[in-house]
């Protein structure tokens, strides 16, 4: 490791977050018409993971021309990243040894995964200054 460099601390992730269908609710998609809608519990998560010190990669299947686009709603539904790969590659079915459905990430942290935050779920912070006491008011 280069001098001056620190290693990553031991419990930091780098997350791979999908987009489509993983932060957005419903089956919208960019092809479309209809803009996509967040799902906001997803959004927490992914937001929560990044106060806490973790990486989060933005990985969807769009195509590069949709970039501007897929910013554009990171941008609107304040969700912290930051990273964005596209173009991952389409299959119907991801075999991966270090996977997780979205609803066993949400669980393990406390959210219902309904798409909507409810007061008081998981580790909701409002106002985004990691204070794991104020979690979930209002």
């Amino acid at each position: 490791m280069p001098d001056g460099e620190e290693p990553f601390a031991a419990d930091h992730q780098r997350i791979a977050v999908d987009f489509d269908e993983t932060l957005t609710g419903g089956d919208e998609s960019y092809i479309t018409e209809a803009a996509e809608e967040p799902d906001e519990e997803m959004v927490e998560w992914v937001n929560y993971q990044y106060r806490q010190g973790h990486t989060i990669i933005v990985w969807t299947a769009r195509p590069w021309e949709a970039a501007q686009e897929t910013v554009a709603r990171l941008t609107e539904w304040g969700v912290d990243w930051h990273g964005l790969r596209m173009e991952k590659g389409h299959a119907d079915v991801y075999v991966d040894d270090k996977g997780s459905t979205p609803s066993e990430a949400l669980a393990a942290d406390g959210f219902d995964g309904d798409g909507e935050l409810d007061d008081g779920e998981g580790k909701v912070d409002k106002d985004k200054d990691g204070d794991p006491d104020d979690a979930g008011t209002q």
